[in-house]
């Protein structure tokens, strides 16, 4: 009997393993801001029309919230619809985190009004045989937007990460305490949240760059 093969992104490198399998780690990088802008026209003009708004909001929610992938696709219709902000548990782990909708308003509201949905607990996303649309669909569709750029930085750099990564560089950038990102990503500690951002080493490498005894 043939051995099943593990779809691997690209864009991901052996981890630790975990029992008899391995763990997948993303290598994804923040996005510039003209980088994601580049990725929103993208979408508009390489998206089939009837999923446009859809995948206008999925980067959106990810990257306005700082969310994770698993904790977007599975949002439902009441999550979203008729609120300001939302808290959800998280899928990854276990813990409460509360959603605002001001900085994703617009795309809300343009998605909802073209969705076919019955009730508040339909699936916000909904992918194939009743379930919602998948991480791997995720992933997938941003890869194949991408690519029509012709931005081969671009695809390198992109995963579903992205955006949770670029919503903490930029808090970081605007000067937001670091200890503040940590807890909004519910890390267990700042060092953890500065590797996860990259910040690490480059604040280690400032220190050292700009050292000069007197």
């Amino acid at each position: 009997m043939a051995k099943k093969r593990i779809y691997v992104p690209k864009n991901k490198t052996n981890g630790e393993k975990k029992g008899d399998r391995k763990i997948w780690v993303e290598n994804v990088k923040f996005l510039t801001t003209a980088e994601y802008h580049e990725l929103q026209e993208a979408i508009r003009q390489y998206s089939r029309p009837e999923l446009v708004n859809r995948n206008l909001l999925l980067i959106s929610i990810a990257l306005n919230n700082g969310l994770r992938a698993s904790d977007v696709v599975t949002l439902r219709v009441g999550h979203v619809k008729n609120k300001t902000q939302t808290r959800i548990i998280e899928q990854k782990t276990g813990k409460a985190k509360t959603l605002y909708w001001n900085n994703c308003l617009a795309e809300i509201i343009n998605y909802l009004n073209e969705l076919d949905f019955k009730d508040d607990n339909d699936w916000l996303f909904p992918g194939r045989q009743d379930g919602h649309f998948s991480v791997h669909g995720f992933y997938q569709m941003l890869q194949r937007i991408a690519r029509k750029t012709g931005n081969e930085k671009l695809v390198a750099k992109l995963g579903t990460h992205s955006f949770r990564k670029t919503f903490g560089r930029q808090l970081y950038k605007d000067g937001v305490n670091i200890e503040i990102i940590s807890q909004l990503f519910n890390h267990s500690s700042e060092r953890n949240t500065r590797h996860y951002l990259g910040i690490e080493q480059e604040d280690l490498d400032k220190v050292v760059r700009n050292f000069k005894l007197e």
